[in-house]
């Protein structure tokens, strides 16, 4: 079967009202909240994956830390 699919979506808002003034003079209102959305989004998700760096970075540093106190001993054995 052949099915049209749609693009996009319509969505009724309520925007405060200084938000809405601005807005209202604005040509292709839906493009400027679609970009804002994608941007807000965007930025959400590398929030995300920044703080799992960040987990990960702090790991490997105590990991490294332990590390170079088992080598310590060995630095002065003429190695």
């Amino acid at each position: 079967m052949n099915q049209k699919t749609s693009t996009s979506m319509r969505f009724n808002i309520t925007l405060p009202a200084d938000l809405g003034q601005k807005i209202k003079t604005r040509p292709n209102r839906s493009g400027l909240i679609a970009q804002s959305l994608r941007e807000k989004f965007a930025r959400e998700e590398q929030e995300k994956l920044d703080s799992i760096l960040a987990k990960g970075y702090k790991a490997s540093a105590a990991e490294d830390r332990q590390i170079a106190k088992e080598w310590d001993g060995v630095i002065g054995d003429g190695l």
